[in-house]
């Protein structure tokens, strides 16, 4: 055979072995980027839940480089989180949720996770509780602040009106309306706070309030609705309850946006609510 045909030839042979590598490796490196997906938080995550997520997922592999137990208490990024108290809870929840998926992942198998420790319990009352007079409301405002932290931690639709509490409530019928104000406040109230927003306390004439960054423009109209209807029930010396306001009990909207609107509308009454009939500043 002629040398340059040998030459030639020998090319040939190794940039097709080259090649065929190259295709392998791509091929594992698509696998693993695609193994790799259990990496990203939630598309419904906010702001602070994706930081949270992502610092867990970075802890537990951490905890893996260094040949440690997973255990989400080990890390002193989730035990002393530094950030603002409203933040905090939000921001845990999320890095645990973070470190036990990549935990998972990264050890094998199924994992047996350490219950988390247990942090101070935040000052909800300070949020909401002004204004609601008798115990049954006051009952009603705690059990829906722990139905909202149940919702909240377990990415569920943030919705009082699906509780079985609030549609039918644990207390004699002479109280129903009572327990429904407190629930729907306190509810409001929880995911308000662990969702990161600011303080509803101080903010002053409830006609000047804007409503939060992150909210939708259907959102904010029903923000704005709901801040105007609590001033109207205020001014007619009615019972603070989101369900006297027609334009929320009969919202006549196309269904894709009804659901913002009401959720807008429910904050910004129950905000205007706390400030009116609280008397507070």
């Amino acid at each position: 055979m002629c040398p340059n045909r040998i030459v030639t030839t020998l090319l040939a042979v190794a940039l097709m072995a080259g090649y065929s590598g190259t295709q392998k490796s791509y091929a594992a490196g698509g696998a693993a980027y695609g193994q790799e997906r259990w990496e990203m938080p939630p598309g419904e995550f906010n702001e602070i839940q994706r930081r949270g997520f992502h610092d867990g997922v970075e802890g537990a592999r951490r905890d893996f480089g260094n040949h440690r137990r997973p255990d989400v208490n080990n890390r002193e990024e989730y035990r002393n989180a530094n950030m603002p108290r409203h933040e905090r809870e939000v921001y845990r929840h999320a890095f645990r949720r973070g470190y036990e998926q990549a935990a998972s992942h990264l050890w094998g198998g199924r994992q047996e996770f350490p219950p988390p420790v247990e942090q101070p319990r935040q000052d909800w009352d300070g949020w909401g509780m002004r204004g609601l007079e008798n115990d049954a409301a006051r009952r009603g405002y705690r059990d829906g602040i722990e139905e909202a932290r149940h919702d909240v931690q377990s990415n569920r639709n943030t919705d009082p009106d699906d509780q079985p509490q609030f549609r039918h409530p644990p207390v004699p019928p002479p109280l129903i309306d009572e327990y429904r104000e407190g629930f729907m406040r306190g509810y409001e109230v929880a995911v308000s706070q662990l969702r990161g927003e600011g303080s509803w306390e101080g903010r002053g004439d409830p006609g000047q309030w804007r409503a939060p960054d992150q909210f939708s423009e259907w959102q904010r109209r029903g923000f704005h609705d709901g801040v105007e209807g609590a001033r109207k029930d205020f001014g007619n010396h009615r019972r603070p309850n989101v369900y006297n306001r027609e334009e929320y009990r009969n919202a006549n909207l196309p269904p894709e946006v009804r659901r913002d609107y009401l959720r807008g509308f429910r904050r910004g009454y129950e905000m205007a609510a706390n400030r009116l009939w609280g008397g507070g500043m």
